[in-house]
């Protein structure tokens, strides 16, 4: 049986929804163990594991990837992002730029036996690192939202739910809010995770906190029955390079989508028949969104034609053996020539590594508060350790 180690900076969506098909991928002959990077120790990389470095930037995967390529181990990198493309001026960005976490990320990249993506965009931009480079198929976990009933309402609910690193995106429907909101009285729009800048909250426009535990936001969004799903995504290499989670999400929970069209979206939708593409105006957006108002029609047909085709292509147990075939034949090829793992060398690279993290870090902080949030930080850190 193959064994990977899955590696992992935080529990985040992306690790949830990994655990979810490395557990379906365990009838097929593969077992996983998860592990944190700043826990992981020497003796976790035994013979007989493979590592699974998941979205992994952080300067001590540097001394890992190292430490692995040295004693000619076979490791795996997943990503399903472009942290080279990230725009704006926000604290993520800052990160994925400075030039310790970019040596950081390219240097795991570009040593990995393979690297895993779930986007063809994706793999054309981390070709030019590695050209290892394996696309599985995306999924949803239909037992997740079994036995949640949504809850009924006369009202005409839009929703949109994510990270509140999307509010760039959702600078193309702010200003549809109000209109429709004048047009059609029984229209409410609903917000989970992130607010559209300048939008203020009330009876019809709700905001609800962003949650971690992805188990709890999918039955959220699948109890708050809204009648239509917002996927808005600005063109750019870093969205275009995105996994099609919203269009999973909204399919298997019957919700007629209208998403962005640039890929991920236009690559599997079909449009008017499991959703609607359209273009990136407010023009655009706010004639499509009026057209599903005035159609429940229109709406029941998107929802039925979404959840069918994310039932027969996304199910969790249709696609794990695609991915355990791969952890197989990587398991199967790792060479036989490997050596032992330099523990005296690595140590004193960790430490090394790990005060690079925390300059990296005191200088994201600083950019994004100053002096005082830095100190706010510290003495944060330090209280939680009494």
């Amino acid at each position: 049986m193959a064994s990977i180690l899955m590696i992992i900076e935080a529990r985040i969506a992306t690790t949830y929804l990994l655990e979810q098909i490395m557990g379906a991928c365990r009838a097929h002959g593969v077992d996983h163990k998860v592990k944190f990077l700043n826990e992981l120790q020497v003796d976790d990389i035994t013979t007989d594991i493979i590592p699974m470095f998941v979205r992994c930037a952080d300067p001590q995967v540097l001394s890992w990837a190292q430490l692995l390529a040295d004693a000619n181990r076979s490791y795996v990198y997943y990503i399903d992002d472009n942290f080279w493309r990230i725009i704006g001026d926000n604290p993520l960005a800052a990160y994925y730029r400075h030039p310790i976490v970019r040596k950081s990320l390219e240097f795991a990249v570009s040593h990995a036996e393979t690297v895993i993506v779930n986007s063809p965009e994706l793999a054309r931009f981390v070709s030019r690192f590695n050209t290892r480079v394996a696309v599985l198929p995306t999924f949803f976990d239909f037992s997740l939202i079994e036995g949640v009933s949504p809850s009924f309402t006369e009202e005409i609910r839009i929703g949109f739910a994510g990270s509140p690193s999307r509010v760039d995106d959702l600078d193309l429907i702010s200003p549809l809010i109000e209109p429709v909101l004048e047009r059609f009285p029984k229209t409410v729009f609903e917000f989970a995770g992130v607010l559209p800048r300048g939008v203020e909250t009330g009876s019809r426009v709700r905001f609800f906190p962003h949650t971690g535990d992805y188990d709890t936001y999918i039955k959220f969004q699948a109890s708050r029955n809204w009648a239509i799903g917002l996927a808005p995504l600005i063109d750019h290499e870093a969205n275009r390079s995105k996994t099609d989670n919203k269009y999973r999400e909204y399919g298997a929970c019957r919700i007629a989508g209208i998403y962005s069209n640039i890929p991920p979206y236009r690559n599997v939708v079909k449009g008017s028949v499991t959703g609607f593409l359209v273009e990136n105006t407010t023009e655009s957006w706010l004639d499509k969104i009026s057209a599903m108002i005035e159609s429940p029609e229109v709406r029941i047909k998107l929802g039925s034609g979404a959840f069918y085709d994310v039932k027969s292509r996304y199910e969790l147990r249709l696609v794990s053996g695609e991915w355990a075939n791969l952890f197989t034949k990587i398991d199967n090829d790792r060479s036989k020539n490997i050596k032992p793992l330099n523990k005296l060398k690595f140590v004193w690279n960790k430490i090394w590594r790990k005060m690079e993290r925390y300059n990296i870090h005191l200088l994201v902080i600083y950019r994004e508060g100053g002096v005082c949030l830095v100190a706010r930080r510290i003495v944060r850190k330090i209280l939680m350790r009494v």
